[in-house]
């Protein structure tokens, strides 16, 4: 497996602590997958059942889908809530990940993105880091791997809304529209990823 992340905002390591507290004591972290195969998409949502309670998986199978869940929300026991981070496959349907990726940056520029898929190549990762990626896993139905995005996500979401706190204001609005939040991007560059290999 690989995962490129940037450095200055490190992987939560330890997922026992989230499955150790209560819903009440941490927000939820709502996830968009974006995933052609339905088998791929029940897998992540099994697993982040069985690992945490905090992150809810919502999934849809195309990028135009995708994109408008981002904008308006997703339905979560009954409420329309905003979507904390996207994961997506890079073959979609309607069009490539690193496409998707692009136009999540222009909409929301701090929305984490995270790539879960079957394109191992390094001309793939570049291209989506290149796009804004958050991080890039290889495909694989390994309990580790589930803890690594999982924990990767939860890293990535917390520190979004730390930096929002800082700002004064949470812009992540949790019923109606989803409105666009504008907040500095992670550097993503070569130089400021980690390559773990499992």
């Amino acid at each position: 497996m690989t995962d490129h992340s940037p450095s200055d905002a490190p992987a939560d390591s330890n997922a026992a602590a989230d499955r150790s507290e209560s819903p009440a004591d941490r927000e939820p972290i709502t996830v968009l997958h974006v995933e052609p195969n339905a088998r791929s998409t029940e897998l992540l949502e099994a697993f982040a059942r069985r690992l945490t309670d905090r992150v809810r998986i919502r999934s849809v199978d195309s990028a135009a889908d995708a994109l408008d869940a981002v904008e308006a929300g997703v339905r979560v026991d009954g409420e329309r809530v905003a979507v904390d981070c996207v994961v997506t496959e890079q073959r979609l349907t309607d069009g490539s990940g690193v496409e998707l990726a692009e136009r999540l940056r222009e909409a929301d520029p701090g929305l984490p993105v995270v790539f879960y898929t079957t394109c191992p190549s390094e001309e793939e990762e570049a291209a989506a880091f290149g796009a804004g990626a958050d991080a890039y896993f290889e495909k694989g139905s390994d309990r580790g791997r589930y803890d690594a995005i999982l924990d990767r996500i939860r890293a990535l979401v917390e520190d979004r809304r730390d930096r929002e706190g800082e700002q004064g204001g949470d812009a992540r609005p949790r019923e109606g529209r989803a409105e666009v939040a504008s907040t500095p991007q992670t550097d993503g560059s070569p130089e400021a990823t980690l390559r773990s290999e499992e």
